[in-house]
């Protein structure tokens, strides 16, 4: 058996260092991303269009499959509303303005099952199947 060693590894004295790190690296990269998007004119509407159409989508068509899997519980009014929610959020922290967010088929399946396992439990029943979907 080795003995314990007393000594904390590097990674632990300073845990968020590699995330410090990525953004003073990008710091200097991120008004220039938002300043030549704004800038380029109509040479940013044709990419915008497709990544939108690219993320809405699969996000209407996975929000009627949830709307159906969940009895109409979720439907695609809050699938929209949370993937442009969190498209905004990251695209300003991110700093990609062209940013593709979207909704999985496995987030879907584990939504349909958690739902299906809590409908008919007292205590959590469907109104409350989300809180536990972390």
């Amino acid at each position: 058996m080795v003995p314990h060693s007393h000594t904390t590894p590097q990674c632990l004295k300073s845990p968020f260092k590699g995330i410090v790190s990525d953004i003073r690296g990008r710091a200097q990269c991120y008004k220039d991303d938002w300043t030549c998007a704004l800038c380029s004119g109509i040479g940013i509407l044709a990419p915008t269009t497709y990544i939108f159409f690219a993320s809405a989508l699969p996000v209407i068509a996975f929000g009627e499959q949830l709307n159906r899997d969940t009895d109409g519980r979720l439907s695609t009014v809050e699938t929209l509303a949370s993937t442009a929610i969190c498209g905004m959020i990251h695209s300003i922290i991110g700093g990609q303005p062209l940013l593709i967010v979207g909704v999985a088929e496995p987030t879907i399946i584990m939504y349909t099952y958690l739902y299906n396992f809590a409908k008919n439990k007292d205590g959590l029943g469907q109104e409350l199947f989300l809180a536990w979907a972390g």
